[in-house]
C-alpha cells in the first residue's frame, strides 16, 4: 500500500484519521497511539506478511537487551550483543544471496528483502547506543513500539530516535492535529505530485536507456546522457516525495519528523551534498560510526581514512553488488578531497559557487550511474555508452533535428525544467517555514498556497487514474 496509491489516499487513511478523530472526540486520548500503532502495523503487513513476524523478531529482542542494559552491570557486553545481532539480521536478509557460490540450497536463503529493515534497523542500534550512554531514559513499552512502528517513517526513513518521538507521544491532542493539519496537506499534496507527475515520468525515460544497455544494445552518447540524468531527476524527485509526504502525514497526525531531504543539488560540494541528501542517514553515520572511529581527532590520514570507510559502508548499506561498494567509496574519496581542498582559499571563493554546483552535480550524476545499474559489468558498459561519441557526430555535423533519432526531445525539455526547479525553485521546507523542533510554531501555508496544493492534488490524481502506481525507489534498500 503505497503513499501514491487510491487504496491508501481513499481507503486507509480516512479509516486511520477517522479513528483518531473518534478516539480524541470520545475522551479516550490514552487509545491513541495504541491505535496508530495497530495502524501501523496492519500497514507494513500489507506489503507482505511475513515481514510482520522479522520485524516482531527484532523488535521483541531488542527490547529484551534494552531492559539488559539498563539494568545490568554487565551493560557493555548486551550493547555489543544487541549491535551484533542487528547487524547480523541485515546483513544475513541483504546479503544472504551471495552464499549460492557455495553451493548452499537456495530454499534456505531470503528470496526478498524485508520493507524497511535498513532503516529500523539503525533506529534500534541507536536507541541501544542512548540507553547505554545514558543519553535517554529506558522506554515504555508503547513509545518504545510508537517510535518504531509509526507508519510515515517506517518504510524507507527519515531514521528518527527516541528522543525525538517519545516526548511527542506524551503530548498528542487532538488540537495539536487540526493546528499541524493545513501544513500537513500541503507538504503531502506537493510530495504526491512530485512523485507521479515528476519522478514516475523521468522513470520512464530512464528505464529506457539502462534497460537498452543491460540488454547489449548501444543508444549512443546522447541517449546515454540523457538516461543518466533522467535518473538523477527521478531519484531526486522521488526520494524528495517520499520525505515530503512522511512529513505531512506525520503532521497530519500531530507528530513532527525530522527534514529528511534539503535541496542536495545546490550543494557546492560532496561534503554538502551529505548535509542535504538523507540528512538522518548522514547524522547516524557521523554519530555512530565516524566519530567512535576516531572522527577527526586522530590527524589528517585518519580523518580520511574513516571518511572513505563509513562511505563504502554506506554504499554497502544500500546493496551488495560492487557496483554499490564502489559508489559508496567513490563518494567518500570525493568528500575527502573536498576536505583537503578546503584549506586552499581559492576555493571558498564565492565567485566559484556556479561552477563548484554544476562540477558537484555532474560528479554526483555520473555517480549514480553505478547506484541505478544492476551489476559492475552494466555500469562499466553504460559509461562506454557516455563517452561514444562517433554515432553522435555525424548527426550533430548533419542536422541538429536529428538528435531526436537518438532519443526524444521532450526528454530534454524535462531535463531542461526539473534543472530550473533544484536548483532555482525555493526549497518546501522554506517555503512553509516548518521547523521539526515541538517548540516552535507551526505556520499556516495560507490561502493561496493551500489552492496551489489542491490543484496539485487534483492533478495528481488525474495521473494515478491513467497508470498504476510506482513504488518510491528507496523501498527497495
Amino acid at each position: 500500500m503505497l503513499f501514491n496509491s487510491f487504496e491508501f489516499i481513499f481507503h486507509f487513511f480516512p479509516v486511520v484519521f477517522g479513528g483518531l478523530a473518534l478516539l480524541y472526540t470520545t475522551g479516550r486520548k490514552n487509545l491513541v497511539p495504541g491505535w496508530l500503532i495497530a495502524s501501523s502495523i496492519y500497514y507494513y503487513g500489507d506489503f507482505r506478511l511475513w515481514h510482520i513476524f522479522v520485524l516482531a523478531f527484532e523488535l521483541l529482542l531488542n527490547y529484551y537487551l534494552a531492559e539488559r542494559i539498563w539494568s545490568s552491570s554487565k551493560r557493555l557486553r548486551w550493547l555489543w550483543l544487541g549491535i551484533a545481532i542487528d547487524v547480523a539480521v541485515l546483513a544475513w536478509f541483504k546479503y544472504a544471496h551471495l552464499l549460492h557460490h557455495l553451493h548452499m540450497d537456495e530454499a534456505l536463503l531470503p528470496d526478498t528483502l524485508p520493507l524497511g529493515i535498513s532503516f529500523y534497523t539503525f533506529q534500534l542500534i541507536a536507541y541501544l547506543v542512548d540507553l547505554y550512554a545514558k543519553r535517554i531514559e529506558r522506554a515504555s513499552v508503547r513509545d518504545y513500539l510508537f517510535f518504531i512502528l509509526f507508519f510515515p517513517q517506517l518504510i524507507a526513513g527519515p531514521i528518527v530516535h527516541y528522543m525525538q518521538i517519545a516526548p511527542q507521544v506524551k503530548a498528542l491532542e487532538f488540537g495539536k492535529c487540526c493546528r499541524y493539519l493545513p501544513m500537513g496537506v500541503a507538504f503531502f499534496s506537493v510530495g504526491l505530485v512530485k512523485k507521479v507527475f515528476l519522478a514516475d515520468t523521468f522513470a520512464t525515460f530512464a528505464d529506457k536507456s539502462f534497460d537498452a544497455v543491460a540488454s547489449g544494445a548501444h543508444p549512443g552518447m546522447v541517449e546515454a546522457w540523457g538516461g543518466v540524468l533522467s535518473y538523477s531527476m527521478q531519484i531526486y524527485f522521488d526520494f524528495c516525495a517520499y520525505s515530503e509526504m512522511a512529513i505531512g502525514l506525520g503532521l497530519i497526525f500531530g507528530i513532527r519528523l525530522p527534514v529528511n531531504f534539503l535541496s542536495p543539488y545546490k550543494a557546492e560540494s560532496f561534503r554538502d551534498f551529505w548535509r542535504r541528501w538523507h540528512i538522518t542517514l548522514s547524522a547516524f553515520l557521523r554519530d555512530y560510526l565516524y566519530i567512535p572511529l576516531g572522527g577527526n581527532r586522530r590527524g589528517r590520514f585518519r580523518t580520511l581514512a574513516n571518511i572513505v570507510f563509513v562511505m563504502t559502508l554506506a554504499g554497502a548499506w544500500h546493496g551488495s553488488g560492487w557496483n554499490f561498494v564502489l559508489w559508496g567509496a567513490g563518494h567518500g574519496i570525493l568528500i575527502a578531497l573536498n576536505h583537503l581542498l578546503l584549506r586552499i582559499k581559492l576555493f571558498s571563493s564565492a565567485l566559484l559557487r556556479p561552477l563548484k554546483i554544476a562540477l558537484t552535480f555532474i560528479s554526483v550524476t555520473l555517480l549514480w550511474v553505478l547506484f541505478r545499474s544492476e551489476s559492475l559489468k552494466s555500469a562499466l558498459s553504460y559509461y562506454r555508452e557516455l563517452l561514444t561519441i562517433s554515432a553522435l557526430q555525424v548527426d550533430w555535423q548533419i542536422d541538429w533535428s536529428k538528435i531526436a533519432l537518438h532519443w526524444d526531445r521532450a526528454m530534454w525539455l524535462w531535463i531542461a525544467l526539473a534543472l530550473v526547479l533544484v536548483w532555482f525553485a525555493p526549497n518546501l521546507k522554506k517555503v512553509l517555514r516548518y521547523e521539526e523542533r515541538p517548540e516552535h510554531a507551526i505556520a499556516n501555508p495560507g490561502f493561496l498556497f493551500g489552492l496551489f496544493a489542491g490543484m496539485l492534488f487534483l492533478i495528481s490524481m488525474k495521473m494515478m487514474s491513467g497508470s498504476a502506481s510506482k513504488a518510491f525507489l528507496y523501498f527497495m534498500f
